[in-house]
């Protein structure tokens, strides 16, 4: 794996080109990595770099690369223009929206690199809750919608998937989700922040957010290297100006909202990940990192690939009794790092079953 973290490194500007010329097998090795770790577009960047080093990789599969990139790019830019004319509509039917993750995230990347981040669907936080936002979702489809205890499925355009949330993220434990609404609902301010005209959380509420969301995704269905980039350029929007402060970013909002929700070990794990993986500088962390718990993680990311589809102990093709199945043996081997939250997913799964007969649409 060494060669391809130099890749990234160097795609990032924070190594000059790899420690040895990869062979024609290395270079497909690295290049079927980058597409199962949803990352192919972001490391096509380094192939210039590395071209005047003499590192290039063959012919056939530099035009295969090219090729993906630029479908990545028009992918963003199809993206870009329907987040527009989602929050334009919504705004014009009054009502606050805000674009979660991806392309939100997407606008903190380097000049050339926000283009090339590997798109998924559109997530849209709209203030209204979830009768309300049921009740839209119906109108502009004219049929029901698939829904749950924190988002709906909107189909609105062939191209694109949306999912609206009424609920910013949740957490398994039943406890700790009570107080992770609170949380939420006391920071909704930073939820709402004009962006170049795209309406997005707030830097710092995404030093928070995004973390949580890597975390939730790491407990229970798997997460890749795509998702913990982003946590690498939302820390590196966070520690440039008007962001920075001489503290940093011990006395940011996220670090009181890690301690409360008992993420700790998680976050330095992640902060040793960032520094092993990108090379990120120890200054720009907010926790100080943990090797241990960072090879854990780390060893999890490359065997699941994005959102673990690649882990053989999760079958994603699975539902009803086989994703109770799935969920509680992906559990299993995380359990003894994660023991409060690992342990609830059975009966937050139970739970949720029950909470959504008794609701009404």
């Amino acid at each position: 794996m060494k060669l391809f973290y130099e890749l990234i490194q160097v795609a990032l500007g924070n190594k000059d080109r790899l420690s040895e010329t990869p062979s024609e097998t290395e270079w497909c090795k690295l290049y079927d990595i980058a597409q199962e770790q949803a990352v192919a577009g972001l490391a096509f960047i380094a192939l210039d770099k590395l071209s005047m080093h003499g590192q290039k990789p063959p012919l056939d599969l530099l035009f295969e690369w090219i090729g993906l990139s630029e479908q990545i790019k028009q992918r963003n830019a199809i993206m870009n223009i329907r987040c527009e004319e989602l929050q334009q509509r919504l705004t014009e039917e009054g009502f606050r929206s805000s674009i979660l993750k991806g392309q939100g995230v997407a606008k903190y990347y380097d000049k050339g690199l926000c283009s090339l981040r590997q798109p998924g669907d559109i997530d849209v936080f709209i203030d209204c809750g979830r009768k309300k936002a049921i009740e839209i979702a119906k109108e502009w489809l004219g049929e029901p919608v698939d829904w749950d205890y924190k988002h709906l499925h909107l189909r609105l355009w062939d191209d694109v998937e949306i999912e609206m949330h009424y609920r910013v993220e949740v957490l398994l434990n039943l406890v700790k989700n009570v107080r992770l609404q609170k949380w939420f609902k006391a920071h909704e301010d930073d939820i709402f922040e004009n962006q170049d005209g795209m309406v997005t959380p707030t830097v710092e509420f995404n030093v928070f957010y995004i973390l949580l969301h890597i975390y939730r995704h790491f407990l229970f269905e798997g997460v890749g290297l795509r998702q913990f980039m982003d946590y690498y350029f939302v820390l590196k929007k966070y520690n440039e100006p008007p962001n920075y402060n001489s503290d940093l970013n011990r006395s940011c909002i996220a670090n009181d909202a890690i301690k409360e929700f008992g993420m700790e070990r998680f976050a330095c794990g992640v902060m040793w990940v960032l520094g092993e993986v990108f090379a990120m500088n120890p200054n720009m962390m907010i926790c100080e990192p943990s090797e241990k718990e960072g090879r854990f993680i780390l060893h999890k990311i490359m065997d699941g690939g994005n959102f673990g589809h690649y882990d053989p102990q999760i079958n994603h093709k699975g539902g009803g009794m086989a994703y109770v199945t799935n969920v509680i043996r992906h559990n299993f081997h995380i359990f003894t790092h994660y023991p409060s939250d690992t342990i609830w997913a059975p009966v937050w799964l139970v739970w949720h079953k029950c909470w959504k007969l008794t609701q009404s649409v």
